[in-house]
């Protein structure tokens, strides 16, 4: 064989080996580009300063909505999730219970793309400040108005007392001169009728 035909043939089996590099290569393209988390809200290891309503999961591929799963847990364990997620496209929504308190929540999810391959994992998020009002401000609130009438009212009740104390005390003392002032001008009477007639007999 001579040197061009010897040429040519490493020619031909260099590009019958990039072709079946190519082919073998090409179909496994697809399985390298898993499916991954690529937007979270609430975000991971934010802290938010209101309860949220719903936690929102964005991913790399289309998810099957028959296996998707997302839990939200709080720091003791308790599931907080309202109902199923629901899937559209890439996108996945939780939605959430609307008494949520301050603490720590955690995101668990596991979804499976549309070639098959399934992803999971987690991430914590923290919320400052409980959704419901603390009952002690609203019973204070109420009970307020009904403590300043009756302070108020006690010393008017009181008032009137000494008022009719002291009427009563000034009609005892004048009915009591009265009788006195009977009594002694009946004792001038009855002695100026006895002077008079021992007077007279005499």
């Amino acid at each position: 064989m001579n040197r061009p035909q010897l040429f040519g043939s490493l020619v031909r089996f260099g590009v019958a080996v990039c072709a079946t590099v190519a082919v073998l290569l090409v179909p496994a393209a697809p399985a390298w580009a898993h499916n991954a988390l690529r937007e979270a809200s609430p975000t991971a290891d934010a802290q938010v300063a209101s309860a949220p309503v719903r936690v929102d999961l964005t991913f790399a591929e289309r998810l099957d909505p028959q296996f998707t799963t997302i839990a939200v847990t709080s720091a003791d364990k308790q599931r907080v999730s309202a109902g199923k997620p629901t899937v559209s496209g890439t996108r996945a929504t939780q939605p959430l219970a609307a008494d949520l308190v301050a603490g720590t929540y955690t995101v668990a999810y596991r979804v499976v793309s549309v070639d098959g391959h399934p992803v999971q994992g987690s991430y914590t998020f923290t919320v400052t400040t409980s959704s419901t009002p603390a009952p002690s401000a609203a019973s204070s609130g109420s009970q307020a108005p009904t403590s300043v009438p009756t302070s108020e009212s006690s010393p008017s009740a009181a008032v009137p007392s000494p008022a009719a104390g002291s009427a009563s005390g000034d009609d005892g003392g004048a009915s009591g001169v009265g009788i006195v002032v009977a009594l002694l001008a009946a004792f001038a009477l009855g002695l100026g009728l006895l002077v008079w007639r021992r007077v007279g007999r005499r």
